[in-house]
């Protein structure tokens, strides 16, 4: 008897250790999963998977932030930043020297020493020509023109 109990805890094992598999390995390293992702680093350049290691984004960006609540990254490539979705989806291009995080619907952009707003779907909704902006809760866009002068917007989303 108990040579069976033995026998069906060793193939029991067995089968159990026989399930498992790697499902990811080709890469250099695997960050922390975040949102259900995880940022990948291949070759210097980063890149994202989901938790069944399946490749959202290939490794083309030299840098990818982890995926926030709202389900979007930053990415930089060659010192630009930009936002993709938890889809992999490009919504703002690597164009923009800094983006703020989203308030509401709306981010600031700045490239150039201007300012701008664009909102979670990529579409510029403020037109980068302010020296300074700030996005407020309540969705009024505080401005500062070049010539110092101040505006009050409210963008067309």
């Amino acid at each position: 008897m108990k040579k069976i109990c033995l026998l069906l805890i060793v193939l029991t094992t067995r089968f159990a250790f026989a399930q498992s598999a790697e499902i990811s390995n080709k890469y250099d390293k695997i960050g922390k999963f975040s949102q259900g992702m995880a940022v990948v680093h291949k070759g210097g350049l980063s890149g994202v998977i989901n938790m069944e290691g399946k490749e959202i984004v290939k490794p083309e960006y030299d840098h990818i932030s982890d995926f926030m609540k709202d389900g979007v990254a930053f990415t930089r490539k060659k010192d630009l930043v930009g936002i993709i979705d938890n889809t992999g989806k490009v919504i703002v291009d690597n164009q923009y020297d800094y983006i703020s995080h989203f308030h509401g619907n709306n981010a600031v952009i700045r490239k150039g020493g201007l300012c701008g707003v664009v909102n979670k779907q990529g579409k510029v909704v403020v037109d980068m020509k302010y020296e300074k902006l700030k996005v407020e809760n309540n969705g009024v866009i505080k401005a500062i023109n070049p010539d110092k002068t101040e505006v009050l917007i409210k963008p067309n989303n």
